[in-house]
């Protein structure tokens, strides 16, 4: 299996409603020093942590294509993320970067 391979999968195993195209995940890879087509080697954090880049950049809010819908929970992606990450044998504190801050009712601030 190759990089893009193992990426393309890993990406949908973290989240099964996102598949990157094959474009993307080249550009990232090769991003980051990795050949997309060499040989991808079994639990390669770097793989998986290219993989979760991908999907936290996945926004997507709601889809519907022929009477089937989508939608995406970024908690739901983030517990997906952090059980990943215990396969993997990584930190999810550091894939994750913390918790981003929200802010609900910015009128007070200008």
């Amino acid at each position: 299996m190759t990089n893009l391979d193992a990426t393309r999968s890993l990406c949908n195993a973290i989240v099964n409603t996102f598949y990157p195209d094959n474009a993307t995940v080249r550009f990232v890879l090769a991003s980051h020093g990795i050949s997309p087509d060499g040989e991808a080697t079994p639990t390669d954090k770097e793989l998986f942590c290219t993989a979760v880049r991908l999907v936290m950049g996945f926004v997507e809010s709601s889809r519907s294509e022929n009477g089937v819908s989508t939608a995406v929970r970024e908690d739901a992606i983030r517990n997906s993320i952090k059980y990943w990450c215990g396969v993997y044998g990584v930190d999810a504190d550091e894939v994750l970067g913390g918790e981003a801050t929200t802010i609900e009712d910015g009128t007070h601030l200008w």
